[in-house]
């Protein structure tokens, strides 16, 4: 085990793929490409673009998805001057909204992952701001812009001033430039960027389903983290989580999300390093539920320990068990044909 190798950024390049991550990605492919054929088209009538929406729980992978299409489409090294940049040609630009993200500041932090220079200015008429991104997204040609983090956004309903000119800045990125858009956020982003039909009407919800205990894909991915923490150097050995009682404690806990799942397996391994173990094992497991699930409020109780203890039980019944069988066969031993065992004295009787 390489013990300089750090276990959270590791995991943070860890991974996993499933078949509906790769279909999005291929929608958002489907995007760009109508993109560059509205932008070649010479008929001169502006086209519309569309909006993909993904508003999944916490833990579901949302950030996941959008880091491995871009690590998949602009392999290499960021931008040192403007890291947030994945794509240099600015083709692909992911903007990660900060918290209380009101109209300035979301014109300002739009401006800031296009690389403007001037994204910090204070602007007395913040839709100068928006022109100059309006221009930025005509003259790099931009065919998809990603905002993640969207519940960020301070808009309470359709009426608050923010929320009208969010939405509005929003519609003309997609009517006005053509330029197709994902939001990105928590079930709670959803009400508050829908509340504007508009948008709504010109978007594609991606449905979100929690995996089941008894699902291929979820057996599949509790698996794979076993084997991604030796690929990944954490661990010598491989670690199984699809063993006993493992799997069913992992869906517990995590509530069928794959973010939930990893980042308890992170927390074990943690533990597990600072034992010296030589891989993730359930008892790491179960502490971890303790130290990091329960106060997070991924579940109430420790299904580790309440399975451990059973198994515990059943492990000292059946020794139990096995005892009286023994003794009752040594004692049907001793007993000859024709005789009588008189177990007040311990001997039998001719």
């Amino acid at each position: 085990m390489n013990n300089e190798t750090d276990i959270a950024v590791e995991f943070r390049h860890m991974r996993i793929g499933y078949p509906a991550l790769f279909e999005i990605h291929e929608r958002f492919d489907s995007l760009r490409q109508s993109r560059r054929t509205a932008m070649a088209d010479t008929r001169g009538t502006n086209t519309e673009a569309s909006c993909i929406s993904m508003f999944w729980p916490s833990h579901a992978g949302k950030t996941t998805v959008i880091d491995w299409y871009v690590e998949s489409r602009f392999p290499g090294q960021r931008s040192d001057v403007w890291p947030e940049m994945v794509d240099r040609e600015l083709r692909v630009v992911v903007i990660t909204l900060d918290s209380g993200t009101n109209f300035d500041s979301f014109g300002k932090q739009c401006l800031k992952a296009f690389g403007c220079p001037l994204y910090a200015k204070n602007e007395r008429n913040p839709w100068v701001m928006f022109d100059r991104l309006h221009k930025y997204i005509a003259g790099r040609r931009t065919e998809l812009i990603i905002f993640d983090e969207t519940n960020n956004l301070r808009m309470r309903k359709a009426s608050d001033t923010d929320a009208t000119n969010i939405h509005n800045a929003l519609r003309a990125i997609a009517k006005k430039q053509g330029c197709p858009i994902v939001v990105v956020g928590t079930e709670e982003a959803k009400e508050r960027i829908f509340s504007d039909t508009q948008i709504a009407n010109i978007g594609v919800q991606l449905p979100f389903e929690r995996l089941r205990l008894t699902d291929p894909l979820f057996i599949h991915y509790c698996a794979a983290i076993g084997i991604k923490l030796v690929e990944h150097g954490l661990f010598s050995s491989r670690s199984n989580f699809v063993q006993g009682y493992c799997l069913s404690c992992l869906h517990e806990v995590s509530g069928g999300l794959r973010g939930r799942v990893s980042r308890l397996v992170q927390h074990a391994a943690d533990i597990a390093r600072s034992k010296g173990a030589e891989r993730v094992e359930l008892r790491h497991l179960e502490l971890a539920t303790d130290l990091y699930a329960i106060p997070n409020g991924f579940i109430s109780f420790n299904p580790f320990t309440k399975a451990r203890k059973i198994d515990e039980e059943s492990r000292r019944r059946a020794l139990v068990e096995r005892s009286i069988a023994k003794a009752l066969a040594t004692a049907a031993a001793r007993i000859r044909p024709g005789s009588s065992y008189n177990p007040a004295i311990g001997h039998t009787m001719r």
